[in-house]
């Protein structure tokens, strides 16, 4: 479908919660969608931020230096505690949030369905509310949104047919087939569905939203009756291999209280359940575990370990960025496509990627006119071509560190999926500068859609007709920015600081390996700040 012309724009002060801001203006696309167009920061603060970049990069770590990382380091047992450890043994304590988590799905499918396409509460509590908070939630305390998952919830009650009892679930029993035992099924559905999401505009169809909403339900629903154990979360579900390679940053972390006790330990009740606890849905044991990438914090291991060896610690940041010792082509990739969609997802809300002012140009319009492309094809060239950037660019400083490193016997992709885990943090970082946006900017939308879910006129609590607007000001917004890619940037030279040192035995092959990587590192959260730069077209609903 090909672009019409858009209403006239709408030049309007910016008001934020700060006191502070320049101009946005309201504009229409060809499909009579409002858009929001956001002025980016200006360049002064912009080259501020690079400075502080390459001050990061060149001055700050090699002064501080990455010092090596204790075996274990600092842990603090926030169950120690008998009576937090006999709350969390309960069956209840996951039943309970699931439970909850279940019945809010419920309502926003239902208004989803059933309500009016303007101001409906699916979109807002999907999108805005859930989706861009999601990565905070993650960074901060894990997989959490895993323990309290209302498409497991429903999984659960369809198998188990009881809501807290352990009994044995209804279900085939069949083997996934070993190509598909990694994280290429959830890589593929990432990609997939923030195709649908951009390119075919779901985030502000309310209906769209509850049909995506249903269909991760029966994917999970249908992988537990067909499959071992939770076969959707394990190997397909986005949301959740997102959150299991995020946590590897996060500051907590389910773990062993002694090793000693689980290498004597002949029963593995953690691996194989028992008759407390159901054995764990991603196949992991307590003996063997380093990382939380696959771990979905559902508690059934300390549910089922009968001497009571499980702890959930608090620990220091990105503990496991470095500690993982092995890292899988999939989870290297997994890492490389985190980084490279996100940031395709903030270019495509950029005006370089598509205006709807008249006259004005963006990759979209030369796409469509020039090429004579329909608009969906157009748009999904566009991402093909600028999600590869940022994977060719590390490629290339993988092979360049290779080239620097004659004789070390580390070759490309061993390097490409050890350095992967140093992307991450820059990766996670610019995710949660770019949802910060959305949070602060759009997220009181959320107060009068609680009360009006069905868009049309309701005032259940008394808040429909309470609108915030902005929550601070767009300058602070940019500052926040600014601190969090910092943060990011940071992390991520440090944890290839201390990959580099376990990779390469001399200590000089580590430090020229680390030269493109520097590069490229640096390039990315350039190229992160300067997507805050450009003017954001924020969609609000149709005119």
């Amino acid at each position: 479908m090909m672009l019409t012309a858009p209403a006239p724009a709408m030049d309007m002060p910016c008001h934020g919660g700060g006191g502070g801001g320049g101009t946005m203006k309201m504009v229409a696309d060809g499909a009579g969608e409002a858009v929001m167009v956001m002025g980016g920061m200006p360049t002064w603060l912009f080259a501020l931020a690079v400075a502080a970049i390459l001050v990061v990069s060149f001055v700050l770590v090699e002064r501080v230096g990455a010092p090596a990382a204790s075996r274990r380091g600092f842990r603090l047992d926030l169950i120690a505690s008998p009576r937090l450890y006999a709350l969390v043994r309960s069956r209840w304590f996951q039943v309970i949030p699931q439970l909850v988590s279940l019945g809010l799905f419920g309502v926003i499918v239902w208004a989803g369905l059933f309500g009016a396409r303007i101001g409906n509460l699916a979109p807002i509590a999907v999108w805005t509310i859930w989706w861009a908070g999601l990565v905070f939630v993650v960074a901060l305390a894990g997989p959490l949104f895993c323990f309290a998952c209302p498409w497991d919830a429903l999984a659960n009650l369809v198998s188990r047919l009881r809501l807290a009892a352990r009994v044995e679930p209804i279900s085939l029993g069949l083997k996934v087939p070993k190509r598909l035992r990694n994280m290429w099924p959830a890589i593929g559905l990432f990609v997939l569905l923030t195709w649908a999401e951009l390119g075919l505009g779901i985030t502000t169809d309310p209906r769209a939203t509850a049909y995506m909403g249903i269909g991760m339900a029966v994917l999970a629903v249908a992988g537990v009756l067909l499959f071992r154990k939770k076969a959707f979360c394990h190997y397909m579900c986005p949301v959740g291999r997102i959150s299991g390679m995020y946590a590897n940053f996060a500051p907590v972390e389910v773990r062993s209280k002694d090793p000693t006790v689980c290498a004597t330990c002949r029963t593995q009740e953690c691996l194989r359940g028992s008759d407390r606890g159901y054995p764990c849905p991603t196949g992991l044991s307590l003996r063997v575990v380093n990382d939380a990438t696959n771990c979905t914090l559902c508690t059934e291991c300390v549910k089922s370990c009968e001497k009571q060896n499980v702890a959930f610690n608090l620990r220091p940041f990105g503990r496991d960025l470095w500690g993982k010792v092995k890292v899988r082509p999939d989870e290297a990739w997994m890492c490389v496509v985190l980084l490279s969609l996100t940031l395709f997802h903030g270019f495509s809300m950029t005006t370089a990627w598509e205006d709807f002012t008249p006259g004005q140009p963006s990759l979209m319009k030369w796409l469509t006119a020039s090429w004579g492309m329909p608009k969906v094809a157009a748009f999904t060239v566009g991402m093909a071509a600028i999600g590869a950037v940022p994977v060719g660019l590390y490629w290339a400083s993988c092979a360049l560190a290779v080239r620097m490193t004659p004789g070390a016997g580390v070759g490309t992709r061993e390097l490409f999926r050890a350095y992967a885990l140093s992307l991450l943090p820059i990766a996670l970082f610019y995710h949660l500068a770019h949802n910060v946006m959305h949070l602060l900017m759009e997220g009181g939308a959320i107060v009068p859609a609680v009360s009006d879910p069905l868009g049309r006129g309701d005032d259940l609590f008394g808040t429909a007709g309470v609108h915030l607007g902005h929550l601070v000001s767009d300058t602070t917004v940019w500052h926040i920015q600014i601190m969090l890619i910092l943060v990011g940037h940071l992390f991520g030279i440090l944890v290839a600081h201390r990959i580099s040192r376990r990779l390469f035995a001399r200590e000089r092959d580590a430090t020229r390996s680390l030269v493109p990587m520097l590069a490229v590192m640096i390039l990315i959260s350039v190229a992160g700040l300067s997507l805050m730069v450009l003017d954001m077209n924020m969609r609000v609903g149709r005119m």
